[in-house]
């Protein structure tokens, strides 16, 4: 499982609990361009959901908020 920068800054946002418009006007990209990048990342760690990826992430330990 490796990410970029850009998908650790997605993923570390959305545990902080960060809407995609959020994220998006953070980063400098439009909310369906994060959604984009979300789905991303959801199949690299084999979730579903926005919570699923948050668990998995606290979990493993990967940020602390």
């Amino acid at each position: 499982m490796f990410f970029n920068e850009e998908q650790l800054k997605i993923a570390l946002l959305v545990q902080r609990g960060r809407t995609n418009i959020e994220i998006g006007e953070e980063l400098g990209y439009s909310a369906e361009s994060i959604k984009k990048r979300l789905g991303e990342i959801y199949k690299k760690l084999g979730v579903k959901r926005r919570v699923e990826l948050v668990n998995f992430l606290s979990k493993n330990n990967l940020f602390s908020t």
